[in-house]
């Protein structure tokens, strides 16, 4: 099973990916203050981080480049409002596993969590 986590500030976002995920094989947890992020006992055991790109204090993509230095084996997924935008300000060291467009749709985010996890089927 699929250890996903969801970083957005807006707790009706994090609902929305609750409600899509929901009947799924994905087992997720929800994190509304990206610094908690850090204070996770559970980070070394997930395989999948999607963060959103606009929050306060750090982006996305910050968020994203500091996993990716201390925890390189997780799968980094940025989530914007402007994709194009945010794809264009990366930091040339930061890798991305993948990027979706906010807000996604529930058939592009199982798509995309269904390439990055090996080919899990979405449904039970």
């Amino acid at each position: 099973m699929c250890n996903i986590l969801f970083i957005d500030d807006d707790a009706f976002i994090l609902s929305a990916y609750q409600r899509m995920l929901r009947g799924s094989v994905y087992q997720a947890c929800y994190l509304q203050q990206p610094a908690q992020l850090w204070q996770q006992v559970y980070l070394t055991s997930l395989t999948i981080v999607l963060a959103d790109q606009q929050m306060p204090g750090i982006t996305g993509t910050e968020l994203l480049l500091q996993l990716q230095h201390n925890h390189p084996a997780i799968k980094r997924v940025l989530i914007s409002g402007d994709l194009t935008l945010a794809i264009e300000q990366l930091a040339p060291e930061l890798t991305l596993d993948a990027a979706l467009a906010k807000p996604c749709s529930k058939v592009a985010l199982l798509d995309c969590l269904q390439r990055l996890s090996g080919g899990l089927t979405a449904t039970t």
